[in-house]
This record gives structure tokens, sequence and C-alpha cells, in this order.
């Protein structure tokens, strides 16, 4: 009998411990860790665009960011830039487009933009994508106007 009131008394003290190191390991709320991942805090950044301005991320808050990580060589990347180009006329008010160039060893000149008919923020940072983890381009990343990241992936027209 004595055993069994043992076994009760610890199984309650178990619960309680766990549920005390819940309450406090549990996230806050309105916190949400920083990381490259859907459902996490986009990580700041700072590119500058072939044109000479730059881009921010944390300036952007309150707008929906659409960053494509691409290079000049891909022909998947080249594809892209035709589908966000009709993307870039569509997109309305609070959204805004972004193409990163990640390539460590060629930098796209201002005239290959223009050739492109690229009219959105065009810029070059190898940094960014490995800030942001790129394994393979093009890949798009769509972050929230709160700063959530809500896709991560290849875009499909």
């Amino acid at each position: 009998m004595r055993r069994g009131i043992y076994i009760a008394v610890a199984i309650i003290i178990a619960a309680a411990a766990g549920g005390g190191l819940y309450l406090i390991m549990r996230p806050r709320a309105g916190h949400i860790e920083e990381g490259v991942y859907v459902g996490m805090r986009a990580p700041d950044f700072t590119v500058t665009g072939v044109d000479g301005s730059t881009f921010k991320l944390s300036e952007h808050r309150g707008e929906i960011i659409v960053i494509e990580f691409s290079t000049m060589w891909c022909p998947y990347c080249t594809k892209q830039i035709e589908a966000f180009r009709k993307l870039a006329a569509e997109l309305g008010e609070g959204v805004y487009l972004v193409s990163i160039d990640v390539d460590p060893s060629e930098r796209p000149s201002g005239e290959w933009v223009r050739q492109m008919g690229i009219t959105w923020f065009y810029g070059h940072s190898p940094e960014a994508g490995l800030l942001y983890k790129v394994t393979y381009v093009p890949m798009v990343i769509v972050v929230d106007d709160e700063g959530i990241i809500r896709y991560r992936g290849a875009y499909t027209p």
C-alpha cells in the first residue's frame, strides 16, 4: 500500500517539475526566434544596389518583402527574371521586390540589370546569401509585414 502512495507522490512531483520547467522554458508572448526558416524572424541585412542605392530589411517593416537570391550565370534565374518582371508590374502598395546576386566571383553591372529589364532593387551580396543559408539558386524568401519569414523555397509562377 505504501509503495503505491510513494509512486503516486513521485508522479505528482515529476508532473509539477515538468510543468514548471515548461513555464520557464516556453517562448514568451511576442517573442519569435530570429533565423532563416519559415516562422522565424528574418535577420536584418543591408545590401548596396547596382545603382548605388541601399536596401535595409528593417527599414521596410510594415511591407511584404519578396527576396530573390540568384546569380547571373544561372539559367533558371534568368527565366525567373521574366516571371518577376510580370510580378513587379502586378505588385501593389506594401509589397517590395528585392533581387540579390550571391555569386562571390562576379558582380552584376547596372548595364546588365537594364538589359534584363529589371526595374526593382537589384544588389550584390554573397554575405546575405551566407546569412540566409542559400544553398541553391534561385531561392525566394517572403517576409511578412512584421518581419516573419512566411515562405522559403523555389519560385514557381
